[in-house]
């Protein structure tokens, strides 16, 4: 029994993916309960915006990048023009990721990015985080 459920646990973490919201207001709410940091997603599906679907089919699809985002952050994916967002996190260029903490944008990441140098970014936010956590106290 216990190698089955090791087995389905390892099966089912080969396909980890983010959780994603889609309603900004609710997970800017969740992230102030919480303490997590949104990470917002914003893409473009009509027409198809072939790098916000390549990231999201290679760079965050992958297991360990997808873990982290699902432990460390509130992820919401919004649609450039159709979804409800303030203004002020109105992209210019898709994909754009936008890494809020309160009411503060921690980083803005535009563009498609592989997963090494997505990597990198997401050390970057957790740098800046922690510096921005211990000036507050």
């Amino acid at each position: 029994m216990k190698k089955v459920f090791l087995i389905v646990t390892i099966a089912l973490s080969l396909f980890a993916q983010i959780t994603w919201q889609n309603d900004f207001e609710k997970a800017y709410k969740e992230s102030l309960e919480s303490g997590k940091p949104l990470f917002v997603f914003i893409e473009r599906r009509y027409p198809p915006c072939k790098w916000c679907e390549r990231m999201q089919r290679t760079t965050l699809a992958d297991q360990n990048i997808s873990n982290y985002i699902n432990n460390n952050f509130i992820p919401v994916k919004l649609e450039k023009s159709t979804s409800s967002y303030p203004s002020e996190l109105y992209p210019r260029y898709v994909p754009t990721i936008y890494v809020i903490k309160g009411e503060y944008v921690i980083k803005k990441i535009i563009g498609y990015w592989n997963k090494n140098d997505f990597w990198s970014d997401l050390r970057d936010v957790e740098r800046l985080l922690n510096s921005k956590s211990k000036r507050n106290k």
